[in-house]
């Protein structure tokens, strides 16, 4: 019985001293960028300029199970890499074609911060333009972090 307390206490203790965070991480240096206290199921939005045909493209996440899930795509043409592949969805809305309901697991997303694309991050209506805290070209991890409060 007093393990069972013990074990409880220190798992209720875990959820009141640590929080889950969406983090931007230079994979080579370290430096990492926090975006914010995240919670399950909370999404965010990747905005990006595609360097084949420089038109936008936004990429809708969701924090579910400690990594991202890439839940919709949104873009005006289907340049180098963006074609439909049967995951999802597909429609089209206001010019956009959509990719809808694709419940990709990516657990952390690999990105390369463009000098064309100017990837940004948009979280809880807060903008964070990539360039402007990583160097052109560096290799940076987003994904959802545990860090402890104190």
């Amino acid at each position: 019985m007093v393990a069972v307390i013990l074990i409880v206490t220190a798992v209720l203790a875990r959820g009141m001293l640590s929080r889950t965070v969406l983090v931007v991480r230079d994979a080579k240096t370290g430096q990492s960028l926090e975006i914010g206290p995240v919670d399950q199921g909370e999404s965010f939005e990747l905005h990006y300029i595609h360097s084949v045909d420089k038109l936008p493209v936004r990429d809708f996440f969701l924090c579910r199970n400690g990594g991202l899930v890439l839940e919709q795509t949104r873009c005006l043409s289907f340049g180098a890499g963006l074609g439909y592949a049967g995951q999802g969805e597909l429609k089209g809305e206001k010019g956009w074609n959509i990719i809808d309901n694709m419940d990709r697991k990516v657990g952390t997303l690999p990105l390369r911060v463009g000098t064309i694309a100017d990837h940004k991050i948009i979280y809880r209506g807060r903008e964070f333009h990539l360039a402007q805290f990583f160097a052109p070209k560096s290799l940076v991890l987003i994904g959802v972090e545990h860090r402890w409060r104190f």
